[in-house]
C-alpha cells in the first residue's frame, strides 16, 4: 500500500533525532505534498475510498470533520493546529484547502468569541482558543508554513532494536513485516516521491523487494528541522548581524538534526535489509548454489584425475607389454645386424636372376633400383626371409636354376607395403612439421591472451565428437605400441588432421583411448 504525507496524531511520540537526506527549500517543494481526493486514496485503500464517495461533492467527506468540544485556553496546548480544526488521526493528511476552509468555518461557529466567552484572570476577554483556530488556518492553507508545522510535530522515531527483531523472527518470517511495516509507513510520509513502494509479504518478487530497498536507499524527506531547537530567535535580535549570527546558528542546529535523521533512516534500512528473511532466504539459496557448483566442480575434477591416472596405466601397460613382447623375440643386435644385411644380399641375387630370366629390362628385373631400396629399408627380417624362402632361399642366391618364379609375386606383393609404410613416413614428417609450427601459433596465441587478461581462463572440458573418436582409432592403429614417441606420434596426427580450437593434450588423448578401448559402443 503506498503512504502519503501528513501529520500525525496528537498521541504520537517526541523525540528528535535526525535525517540523511539533501535538503531542498521549501518553495521548491510546492504541491508535492498529496492533499484532498488523492491525498485520501493514496491514504487507505477501499475504507478510505469510500469515504471520499460519501462526499457531497466528490470531496473530502464533512463527516470526518469533528470539531472537538471542550476546548479552554487551559487545555489549548494539547490540541495541535489539525485537532483544532476537526482533523483527527490520518485525515489531517488528506485534507485539501477546502476542506480546512470548511473546518475553520465550523471551528469558528462554535469557538467564536460571541458564543464561547473565555475570561482571562483579571475578568478580560480570552481570545486564545479563536486566535488558535485562525492560526490552523492561515497554516494549514499555506504550503510552505504548513510544511514547516507538519515536520514539527510529535513524531515516532523508534526502530526495533537488534533484540527485538530477533525475538519476533524466532516465531517466523512472516514477523518481520508486522515489526517494519508501521515503522516504514511511519517514516514514508516524508518521502518526496510518491507513491512509496509498499514493503510487501513473503510473496513478494524478488525484484520488488530490490526495488523497495532501492527507494528507501535513496529516500528524499521534505521534513525540514528548521526552529528544531533553535536556540535563538532571529526576530529578537537587536541588530540586523545579531540576527545574521542568529539565523546561521539556527541553521547549523538544523542541519546537525537533518544529518541524525539521515543515520537514522540509514539504520533502518541498514537492519530491515538484514534482517528481511527474503533477502536472506536468496543469500542462503546462492550460497548452497554456489557450494553445490564448487563440490560438482571438485568431483569433476576428482573423476578427471581418476580417469586420467587410469588412462596412464592403461597406456603404460601396453607399452610395457610390447616391449617385453619384442623383447623376448628380439635376438642379439650384432646378430639380428648381420641376418638382415644376409637377406638383404640374397634378396639383390635373387632379382638379378629374374632379370637374367627375361623378368624385366632393369638390374633387379622385376622391380627397379628404387623399389629395391625401398624394399629393404621397410622390410623386417621376417619379411625378407619369406620373400627369398618363396623364391628358392639362399641355395638359389648361388644357382639360377633354383629360383621359385612364384615368388616374384610375394616380393612385389612386399613392395606395395613398403611404398605405404614409405608414404606413411613422408607423411609423419609432414604432420611434425605442422605440429611444430602449431605448437608455435598455440604459444603465441597463449601469450597474447595472457597479455589481454589478468588472469588465464580455465579451459572447459572439450566435448568430443564421433569424428574425433574414429580419428583416434586409426591414429591407435597406426602407431601400435612399442614406440616411445607414440603418443606424440599421434598427438601431432590429431592436431593436424583434425585441426581443433583448442590443441590436443597428450594426457586428453590418453584418457579418450582409454575409453575407446574399454566402451568403444558409446563413442563410436
Amino acid at each position: 500500500m503506498p503512504f502519503v504525507l501528513g501529520p500525525p496524531s496528537s498521541s504520537g511520540a517526541t523525540s528528535w533525532v535526525a535525517a540523511p537526506f539533501p535538503s531542498s527549500s521549501l518553495t521548491t517543494l510546492t504541491n508535492v505534498v498529496p492533499v484532498g481526493t488523492a491525498a485520501l486514496r493514496l491514504l487507505g485503500g477501499k475504507d478510505k475510498e469510500s469515504a471520499v464517495k460519501k462526499g457531497a461533492d466528490g470531496g473530502f467527506p464533512e463527516d470526518k470533520i469533528v470539531i472537538p468540544v471542550g476546548i479552554t485556553p487551559e487545555n489549548l496546548n494539547k490540541f495541535t493546529l489539525y485537532d483544532v480544526l476537526g482533523f483527527s488521526g490520518d485525515w489531517g493528511a488528506a485534507a485539501d484547502v477546502e476542506a480546512i476552509r470548511k473546518a475553520y468555518h465550523k471551528a469558528v461557529l462554535m469557538y467564536h468569541p460571541d458564543k464561547a466567552q473565555f475570561k482571562t484572570a483579571d475578568g478580560k476577554e480570552d481570545r486564545t482558543v479563536f486566535l488558535k483556530i485562525q492560526e490552523a488556518f492561515n497554516v494549514l492553507t499555506n504550503d510552505q508554513k504548513r510544511r514547516m508545522y507538519d515536520s514539527q510535530l510529535p513524531f515516532d522515531e523508534s526502530i526495533p532494536s537488534e533484540e527485538r527483531i530477533q525475538k519476533q523472527l524466532a516465531k517466523g518470517p512472516q514477523k518481520f513485516f508486522k515489526l517494519f511495516a508501521p515503522v516504514f509507513q511511519r517514516n514514508a510520509r516524508f518521502g518526496v516521491k510518491k507513491p512509496v513502494p509498499d514493503l510487501g509479504d513473503m510473496d513478494t518478487p524478488l525484484n520488488e523487494v530490490y526495488k523497495f530497498y532501492e527507494y528507501w536507499v535513496n529516500f528524499e524527506s521534505w521534513r525540514d528541522f528548521t526552529g528544531v531547537g533553535a536556540e535563538h530567535k532571529p526576530d529578537d535580535a537587536s541588530s540586523r548581524e545579531e540576527k545574521r549570527w542568529m539565523m546561521k546558528e539556527n541553521d547549523r542546529i538544523a542541519k546537525k538534526l537533518k544529518k541524525k535523521e539521515m543515520e537514522r533512516l540509514i539504520n533502518l534500512v541498514t537492519s530491515a535489509e538484514k534482517y528481511d528473511p527474503r533477502i536472506n532466504a536468496e543469500k542462503e539459496r546462492k550460497r548452497l548454489a554456489k557450494e553445490n557448483a564448487q563440490n560438482a566442480k571438485e568431483n569433476a575434477a576428482r573423476k578427471k584425475a581418476e580417469e586420467e591416472a587410469a588412462a596412464k596405466e592403461w597406456a603404460e601397460r601396453l607399452e610395457a607389454e610390447e616391449r617385453e613382447r619384442q623383447a623376448s623375440l628380439k635376438v642379439d643386435k650384432e646378430k639380428h645386424k648381420k641376418a638382415m644385411a644376409k637377406g638383404r644380399n640374397i634378396i639383390r641375387k635373387l632379382l638379378r636372376f629374374s632379370a637374367e630370366m627375361g623378368r624385366g629390362s632393369g638390374e633387379y628385373g622385376i622391380i627397379s633400383s628404387n623399389d629395391v631400396e625401398l624394399l629393404c629399408s621397410h622390410s623386417k627380417l621376417e619379411d625378407l626371409n619369406e620373400m627369398n624362402d618363396a623364391m628358392g632361399g639362399e641355395p638359389a642366391s648361388k644357382d639360377i636354376s633354383l629360383v621359385l618364379e612364384a615368388g616374384f609375386d610375394v616380393v612385389l606383393a612386399k613392395l606395395e607395403q613398403a611404398k605405404v609404410l614409405h608414404e606413411q613416413a613422408l607423411e609423419d614428417e609432414r604432420i611434425t612439421r605442422e605440429a611444430k609450427k602449431r605448437e608455435a601459433d598455440d604459444k603465441t596465441a597463449a601469450d597474447r591472451k595472457n597479455n589481454n587478461k589478468k588472469g588465464a581462463a580455465v579451459a572447459a572440458e572439450r566435448e568430443w565428437s564421433r569424428d574425433e573418436y574414429s580419428m583416434l582409432a586409426k591414429c591407435v592403429q597406426r602407431y601400435p605400441p612399442g614406440s616411445q614417441t607414440r603418443w606424440v606420434s599421434i598427438t601431432n596426427y590429431m592436431n593436424v588432421q583434425m585441426k581443433p580450437t583448442e590443441s590436443y593434450k597428450e594426457d586428453e588423448l590418453i584418457r579418450a583411448a582409454y575409453v575407446l578401448a574399454h566402451n568403444p559402443q558409446s563413442v563410436l
